[in-house]
């Protein structure tokens, strides 16, 4: 299955009239935030294949007019056989918008462990922030999410997604950070992934 993620920026080539002839083969579309619902929608109607999303910091407008598809944040949701587990938000740093503490995102990891045993696992991890110490920032506005780091080493995901780290921040910031058997991918304005499903238990 190829997976469209996306995030922070609009990607002016995934609608234009020529897309690139790889967006064939196109799936699943994934939103790690910061993103216009409109272009969301947008995109839903391009591909017309199931859309999931988290909220970014900046997409507290969302609950007045959410895009189209699935709000997966603290769940898991099974498509097309791959069991996806999304978290939304930045940290915390003024308050306004979709912000969290890390201590109140590490209850949201935990209050999703049920769900997660229950899957047996997950595939692909989608969030607005990535792990602490992994493709994110010095600065409190784009450090990484501790609570997040278990994810990537006890469910060892084939994939961990996020965005909030735009790489034109930074050039020489990596798309792609490989943890344990987990790819961690920056998926800035736009990014494919070939992802298969496979049975996996928590460590």
């Amino acid at each position: 299955m190829t997976v469209l993620a996306v995030g922070d920026e609009v990607d002016e080539r995934l609608l234009g009239d020529s897309p690139p002839g790889s967006l064939r083969d196109v799936r699943l579309v994934l939103s790690c935030g910061d993103l216009p619902a409109d272009y969301l929608e947008a995109l839903a109607n391009r591909f017309q294949v199931p859309l999931l999303y988290v909220r970014g910091n900046h997409d507290r407008y969302y609950r007045e007019s959410p895009p189209p598809g699935e709000n997966i944040h603290g769940r898991v949701v099974m498509v097309g056989g791959l069991k996806i587990l999304g978290f939304e938000g930045s940290p915390w740093y003024n308050g306004d918008g979709v912000q969290y503490t890390e201590w109140q995102m590490w209850w949201r990891v935990q209050a999703a462990r049920p769900a997660v045993w229950k899957a047996r696992g997950v595939d692909i991890v989608v969030t607005h922030t990535p792990p602490f110490g992994v493709n994110d920032g010095e600065d409190l506005c784009h450090t990484g999410f501790k609570a997040f780091r278990p994810l990537v080493e006890a469910l060892r995901p084939r994939y961990f997604i996020h965005g909030h780290t735009h790489l034109s921040y930074t050039p020489r910031a990596a798309r792609i950070t490989t943890v344990g058997g987990t790819q961690v991918v920056n998926a800035f304005r736009s990014v494919l992934l070939p992802v298969e499903a496979r049975d996996q238990l928590p460590a």
